[in-house]
Formats: C-alpha cells, structure tokens, sequence
C-alpha cells in the first residue's frame, strides 16, 4: 500500500476511535451526573438542561484532550511518520 492509501485508513480508524471516545466519555459522565442527582434528589427542568451542557461541554472537551493524547503517542509509538503521509504540507516561501 502506499502512503496516501495508509493516511486514509488511519483517518477513517482514527474517526471512528473520535465518536468512540466521545460516546464512552458522554454517557459515563451521565451516569455520574445521573448518580448525584438521584443522591440529592434534585429533578427539576433547570438541573436537566445544566446536566446536559455539563454532558456535552465535558464530553467534547475531554474528547479533544484523550483523542490529540492518544494520536500524538501512537504517532510516535509506532514511528508512523514514515508510513502516512502528511495532510497539511508545509508551504513554500517564494523569495
């Protein structure tokens, strides 16, 4: 296989790996939100839409942050730089 062909399938892995993380991330953060509303007993409408920001903003950040985490170690892990091919190349500077 060459290059380009590698770089596609390590996106396409790397996407699916992104919506798993996302999806393990959001639903145990709801599962402790979950858990502390129930010990508190608080269930009004107000507490349902902080739980849901909460579950949303902690899922898509905490995503960035394990995701950009883990990309950065397998690429250096797995020396990958010699088998994908960069997306973004460097531009030429014209004197």
């Amino acid at each position: 296989m060459n290059k380009k062909l590698n770089t596609i399938f390590f996106l396409i892995g790397a996407t699916v790996l992104n919506l798993l993380i996302l999806v393990v991330l959001a639903l145990a953060i709801g599962a402790v939100l979950g858990s502390i509303y129930q010990k508190l007993g608080i269930s009004s409408q107000a507490m349902s839409l902080l739980a849901v920001i909460l579950i949303l903003s902690g899922a898509v950040f905490g995503t960035f942050f394990l995701y950009s985490r883990l990309i950065k170690w397998t690429i250096r892990r797995l020396n990958l730089d010699s088998y994908i091919e960069p997306i973004f190349q460097k531009r030429r500077r014209q004197s």
